[in-house]
């Protein structure tokens, strides 16, 4: 009877693993919200991070290395309220080993904004309504993300993801596209139509 012992032994240590499994994965996932300001010249972050003791504040840069950023209106909360930290250098803070929401702005140098994340989380990337991404030969959305627009702006959604991007550009960006591109098709067709006809002819 033991090798029957023994079979329900492993059966019911299986069972508690995928217990703790489900548990686990039932747990609801990190938030990573990005707001770009009015005048898309800076953003406001609140980053959710779980058994933290310190947060470095970065982008990435040119090879994907994370490069510091300098902030302003730092703040720490867990479910009590504020919390306390210290500074380290210009772009880390350190505070009590937990669970916090870890609220910055940051200033932006151009039309895009990039996101590498410890974790991954659920990340969002908030734009107002004069900005948008939805022309491809402006805009740019990462894999992953997904757009919706409504009357106060644009909201793009990456779920379980570590980084994120997106370009975007406002009505006047997109008006001078369009002059361009009529500038250049009017130019190919004013010397492309006369060859044809010569062309034709010689034939």
């Amino acid at each position: 009877m033991r090798p029957a012992d023994r079979n329900r032994c492993r059966y019911s240590v299986a069972l508690i693993c995928l217990a703790l499994i489900f548990c686990v994965s039932g747990v609801s996932a990190l938030s990573a919200v990005y707001t770009v300001a009015e005048n898309g010249t800076a953003y406001s972050a609140e980053i959710e991070v779980l058994q933290t003791e310190k947060y470095a504040f970065t982008e990435p840069g040119l090879l994907g290395e994370p490069v510091p950023v300098t902030v302003s209106d730092v703040s720490v909360f867990n479910e009590a309220g504020p919390v306390n930290f210290t500074e380290e250098g210009s772009s880390t803070i350190r505070f009590t080993e937990g669970n916090y929401t870890i609220c910055y702005s940051a200033p932006l140098n151009s039309n895009e904004i990039t996101v590498l994340l410890a974790d991954t989380s659920n990340i969002s990337v908030s734009l107002p309504e004069q900005y948008a991404v939805s022309n491809p030969l402006l805009g740019y959305v990462s894999s992953g993300g997904v757009a919706n627009v409504s009357g106060n702006g644009t909201t793009i959604l990456w779920e379980d993801a570590r980084s994120a991007q997106v370009r975007y550009y406002d009505a006047f960006q997109e008006q001078a596209l369009i002059i361009f591109g009529t500038f250049w098709i009017g130019i190919v067709v004013i010397f492309l139509v006369p060859y044809m006809i010569v062309r034709r002819k010689k034939e």
